[in-house]
């Protein structure tokens, strides 16, 4: 059964590589059966991605910005979905394992996938044992995942309104530390000096990620997104350029003694994940008393849908 999964629980996975559906095994275990960063980048790209894309998701709901003084406060909901070419990778095995007769490349599961391919060697050992066969990591049966942001607009001064969003410090496990992220922007709208048969603006955002001392990430995203009111409905759509750059750190000393001996070597570990990506949306607004009820759909490295609800004041 495919799996809806919280992207804060996704960032957890980025960091642990798993609880007891990737069976019982811990990042640092993962990087003994990967044996090199790379492979170890390719398998966990796309619960990255979908962080990554999650977090630059669902910044406006309208093309419209209001010229009296104005507050909106709310929350989007944003669900990714994983291509399914992104649940298997090929992963390409160095030299020291091919050079104990571990074949060159093999198809497996990424972290979104489901099992682990299982390597063999056709050669043995200088005592003449078989080099033993280790098992690549299970992924997560992961189709979709969604976030939840709150967020808020104030405005407007000069036709622009200020937008912060975030998740505030919270402590899922302890030996991880906190998770918390923290976004602002501004939206300028010069549709309020210039006559246009539809509403238009644009919009620069700035946001920090991180948990612990052991994931950090940077999204930027910039779009230009118009908007046409038919009557309490706003039709709104944009497009965008958007990066999002993730470190995980992690340092360890692998204990297992069922993997070959070039696999078992201390290492410290640094996996960089960066991206960059045009996203084009488009979405409805339903424009009630005091409530703004909002759905888009966002297309680009990973689809996702927004739902969001928030109060104007």
């Amino acid at each position: 059964m495919r799996r809806t999964i919280p992207a804060t629980a996704l960032a957890v996975l980025l960091l642990t590589a798993g609880n007891a559906r990737l069976s019982a095994q811990s990042l640092p275990d993962l990087i003994e059966n990967l044996g090199v960063k790379e492979l170890a980048r390719d398998y966990l790209r796309p619960a990255a991605d979908a962080v990554g894309y999650s977090l630059n998701s669902g910044f406006f709901h309208s093309g419209r910005i209001e010229p009296k003084f104005h507050v909106w406060v709310g929350v989007k909901n944003v669900w990714i979905f994983i291509p399914t070419k992104d649940r298997t990778f090929i992963a390409k095995l160095p030299q020291t394992l091919t050079d104990l007769g571990y074949p060159a490349q093999v198809e497996t599961a990424t972290i979104a996938g489901e099992k682990g391919t299982v390597v063999h060697s056709y050669k043995t050992d200088p005592y003449g044992n078989p080099y033993p066969d280790f098992a690549l990591p299970d992924g997560v049966k992961m189709e979709n995942t969604f976030l939840v942001l709150p967020q808020i607009s104030i405005g407007q001064i000069a036709a622009t309104e200020l937008l912060v969003r975030g998740i505030p410090p919270v402590t899922f496990e302890p030996g991880i530390g906190k998770i918390w992220c923290l976004g602002a922007g501004l939206r300028h709208s010069p549709t309020q000096y210039i006559e246009l048969p539809f509403d238009l603006a644009f919009m620069a955002v700035a946001q920090r990620f991180e948990i612990g001392s052991i994931i950090d990430a940077v999204n930027l995203n910039a779009n230009v997104h118009a908007g046409i009111p038919l009557g309490i409905l706003e039709v709104f759509g944009g497009v965008g350029y958007e990066s999002y750059s993730l470190t995980v750190s992690y340092k360890y000393s692998p204990t297992s003694t069922d993997l070959p001996e070039v696999l078992r070597e201390p290492r410290s570990v640094e996996l960089d994940f960066d991206r960059m990506n045009y996203r084009f949306t488009t979405g409805v607004r339903l424009i009630l008393p005091l409530i703004d009820l909002t759905a888009e759909y966002s297309f680009g490295i990973q689809d996702n849908l927004t739902l969001g609800a928030g109060i104007r004041l």
